[in-house]
């Protein structure tokens, strides 16, 4: 294994024996790169394994959860395991692989976040604010495109909560209202309620609980009516 340190972000990688070279090369000369997108949204409290797999089959059965067709890896609190890019369906630029590896951390860092210490279940956060928020800290805020892709407006409500099996039927559009939706919330609420929603489920708070708490307002009630503004 090899550790890997960058100057921001406390990001720190351990690299697996057998990880990709292409994976390798990634996180060994991308990494401060990697930290800067990441810095904005946090620090992290523990180093992050990266692990690759060969084939499809073996990232789903690293997932928890049904894939979808554009999955390329997944993320724990503490492990990011990555589809290596001879497998995926076209061969990656260096950016696609960037912007993979830095959505995926981007759930970790969240997760550590809000994980309450001692705990070995994972946290769990709704799809909207879990996605939207790693699709904004590996690409930045939504390009006027991304509200042009929505579907219809009658599955808005359902694509923002979305199961695992909605999001492997419909992922694009999940994470399009995602993104719009974190990128909503973060402009009326900010870093520092980012902070305070974290912190009340860091000490054993469900999402709920901890939303009402950071935003003064029940999360479906924001929700809806940030759902009601992109209809416009």
């Amino acid at each position: 294994m090899t550790l890997v340190r960058a100057a921001r972000a406390q990001l720190a990688l351990e690299l697996a024996d057998d990880l990709d070279p292409q994976l390798r090369d990634l996180c060994t000369h991308e990494l401060d790169a990697l930290a800067d997108s990441l810095a904005p949204w946090g620090r992290f409290s523990t180093p992050v394994r990266v692990e690759s797999v060969a084939r499809m089959s073996d990232l789903a059965r690293a997932a928890s959860a049904p894939v979808d067709g554009l999955l390329c890896a997944v993320a724990e609190l503490t492990r990011v395991v990555l589809l290596a890019p001879p497998a995926w369906h076209a061969a990656p630029t260096v950016a696609e692989l960037r912007v993979t590896l830095t959505h995926e951390l981007a759930h970790t860092l969240l997760f550590q976040r809000c994980h309450p210490p001692g705990r070995t279940a994972p946290v769990a956060l709704p799809t909207w604010f879990r996605e939207g928020m790693a699709v904004h800290a590996a690409e930045g805020p939504p390009p006027a495109a991304v509200l042009r892709r929505l579907p219809s407006i009658a599955q808005l409500d359902a694509l923002a909560d979305a199961d695992a099996t909605l999001v492997g039927a419909a992922a694009q559009p999940c994470y399009d209202l995602a993104h719009l939706l974190f990128d909503r919330w973060h402009r009326d609420f900010g870093d520092r309620r980012l902070a305070a929603l974290c912190r009340a489920m860091r000490v054993g708070h469900a999402f709920e609980d901890a939303f009402v708490q950071a935003c003064g307002q029940r999360t479906r009630d924001w929700r809806d009516a940030a759902i009601r503004a992109l209809r416009g």
